[in-house]
C-alpha cells in the first residue's frame, strides 16, 4: 500500500500499536466479538447477527462485561 501525505509519519501512525485484540465467542445462543480486559473478564464489543431481534436482547448489548471462562474441547 502507497500513502502520499504532507504529514509527518509519526502522526499518521500514531495510536496503531493501542489497537485493541478482538475475538468472536459464543454467548447465549450468538456469535459476538469481545474485547478482553483482565484475565478473567470480557466486553461485547459487537453483536455479529443477521437477525433484528438479536440486536434487542438485554444480555447481549454491545458493552456487557461477561465472566471470561475458556471452554477446552478435545479435538
Amino acid at each position: 500500500m502507497l500513502l502520499w501525505t504532507v504529514m509527518p509519519i509519526e502522526l499518521v501512525l500514531d495510536g496503531t500499536e493501542k489497537l485493541a485484540a478482538y475475538e468472536e465467542i459464543d454467548y447465549a445462543g450468538l456469535r459476538v466479538q469481545v474485547e478482553r480486559f483482565g484475565t478473567d473478564q470480557c466486553r461485547i464489543v459487537r453483536v455479529m447477527s443477521t437477525e433484528p431481534q438479536d440486536f434487542l436482547r438485554s444480555e447481549v448489548q454491545p458493552g456487557t462485561v461477561l465472566t471470561y471462562r475458556p471452554v477446552l474441547t478435545n479435538i
